[in-house]
């Protein structure tokens, strides 16, 4: 595991809500890293207006990324995706390590259902057009190797790519796709002619806007960019969800410092709202990621001679498909019954009153 930064190097700022921008908060959560170890102790607050959890004091915008190690989770996911179904063809099955033999192409589709978290949905609207005769512009978010790009892009779609972090987005380059470095707005502002305003059909995200400073102003932009009716994308851990509250400081999506926002379903209902987008869709994915991970963390935590901890833990970010087929019933549960420790948000930009 690579070394964080030292909080001796990095620049704090206190803030006011990055949602409503009140600046009553009070503290609600004091926790380390239990993940990564970055040393010290982060503060989660509470707005006071309109109840949104979040990091504060944080570090500043130029500091955040020294936070973000080289095995970064989902830096190491793998980068092969799998061939369509029914291609006949042995590979690896999505979300997970595996392989079924090609003569089994019915089994790989029957795995592939059972195990489906729907963590990346493409809204069915743009499933459609993306087969059309008219290829669609797609942006990504956040889009580390090119994995989500590349089901895009099999469907026919012009897609488009920013990734922060610059080794990884050369690995997305390295595949051919068109991946910009850099946060959105300052991509925006370097090249206003690719992201010109109503020029993207789509804009997805997926598990991005908890690592963002601002994410409202990351919200108006892509409804900026998105075409009239285009859809909005994305996926956030769910702080408002049980195993939150059981694990506390062991909870897997917490992973201080770098999420700094902390979404729950009304929190993101009024963040859509108030930024010109109407819900179109909430999935509660059928996920327990975060549940194997919290226990893996509890135990390297108090059982630090154990590899188990360790085990759970790379798990969680390169889940077996074995592993996901076992877990899928507990996985179907919780989403059933609203209790999801991820969630998925489908949006569509609306016509706000004040727009010409």
């Amino acid at each position: 595991m690579s070394e964080p930064a030292s909080s001796n190097a990095v620049s704090w700022e206190t803030t006011a809500c990055p949602l409503c921008g009140d600046a009553r908060s009070s503290a609600v959560f004091v926790a380390s890293d239990r993940l990564y170890g970055c040393p010290g102790e982060f503060t989660l607050a509470r707005c006071e207006a309109c109840r949104h959890v979040f990091l504060n004091p944080r570090p500043t915008r130029e500091c955040i990324g020294q936070f973000y190690p080289a095995d970064y989770g989902p830096f190491r996911r793998a980068l092969s995706v799998p061939r369509p179904l029914g291609s006949g063809q042995s590979g690896p099955l999505p979300n997970g390590r595996g392989t079924v033999p090609r003569s089994w192409p019915w089994l790989r589709r029957l795995v592939l259902w059972w195990i489906e978290s729907r963590a990346a949905p493409i809204p069915k609207s743009q499933i459609s057009n993306l087969k059309s005769q008219t290829p669609q512009r797609a942006l990504e978010l956040g889009c580390s190797h090119g994995a989500f790009l590349q089901q895009l892009r099999d469907r026919g779609g012009e897609c488009v790519g920013i990734e922060p972090a610059a080794e990884v987005a050369s690995r997305a380059v390295e595949r051919g796709f068109d991946v910009r470095v850099g946060s959105l707005e300052s991509v925006v502002a370097t090249d206003p002619q690719t992201f010109a305003p109503s020029s993207f059909d789509a804009v997805f995200a997926w598990m991005v806007i908890e690592h963002l400073h601002d994410p409202v102003a990351t919200l108006r932009l892509a409804r900026e960019l998105l075409k009239p009716g285009g859809t909005l994308s994305i996926s956030v851990p769910n702080f408002g969800c049980w195993e939150r509250r059981l694990f506390g400081h062991y909870w897997y999506a917490l992973q201080l410092p770098t999420h700094l926002q902390h979404f729950t379903t009304a929190s993101l209902g009024r963040l859509l709202a108030a930024n010109g987008f109407e819900l179109v869709e909430l999935i509660h994915q059928r996920n327990v990621n975060n549940l194997v991970g919290s226990v893996g963390l509890w135990l390297r935590t108090k059982f630090p001679r154990w590899s188990l901890g360790n085990r759970l833990i790379r798990w969680t970010d390169n889940p077996s498909a074995i592993g996901l087929c076992l877990l899928a019933p507990l996985a179907r549960l919780l989403a059933i019954v609203r209790q999801s420790g991820r969630l998925t948000i489908v949006a569509r930009k609306s016509e706000m009153e004040n727009e010409n």
